[in-house]
């Protein structure tokens, strides 16, 4: 937004982003969304192998409250990942999930994020993919990872508080 004056000379520009009722600094923001993803990730994640019982990754879905585990294989490079929504479909269409295993039903290839990316890296791949959790990986091997809910703690806690006027 830019203010004029009469001569029709711009007097300042207001380089800012608009945040709830007041406004954000670009730089702000702009470094907010430059932060690396290992500041933000969760780095004790429960992974799972091809191998596993699907039955028994479902419980530690539920007990962990985790809404995905990536699947590795013996050199903890990532393979895989299952999603409670993969549980839940195969909940509806009635299906044992103990005659499965997690090779039965994972996303081969997930898309996963390293850990020296950015918040605004994650968030694009987040959104282009209608995804919520990412795998974080160094060098290929699974060592952490990041959902929507992180990337929003991470931009809460470290959001400014607008001036009160």
């Amino acid at each position: 937004m830019a203010r004029a004056l009469a001569a029709g000379r711009v007097l300042a520009v207001d380089h800012s982003i608009p945040y709830r009722s007041g406004r954000m600094p670009r730089g702000r923001a702009r470094e907010l969304m430059q932060a690396h993803i290992r500041t933000m990730m969760s780095g004790h994640v429960i992974t799972s192998q091809p191998e596993d019982s699907l039955l028994d990754v479902a419980r530690e879905l539920a007990t962990h409250t985790i809404g995905a585990v990536p699947v590795v294989d013996g050199h903890a490079r990532l393979i895989g990942i299952v999603s409670t929504t993969d549980v839940v479909n195969l909940l509806h269409d009635e299906k044992r999930l103990d005659n499965m295993s997690v090779g039965d039903v994972m996303t081969a290839n997930p898309i996963s994020i390293d850990e020296f990316a950015t918040a605004n890296e994650a968030i694009g791949l987040m959104r282009n993919a209608s995804i919520r959790h990412l795998p974080v990986t160094r060098e290929g091997r699974v060592v952490g990872m990041v959902t929507a809910g992180d990337l929003i703690r991470h931009l809460l806690k470290n959001y400014p508080e607008p001036d009160v006027a």
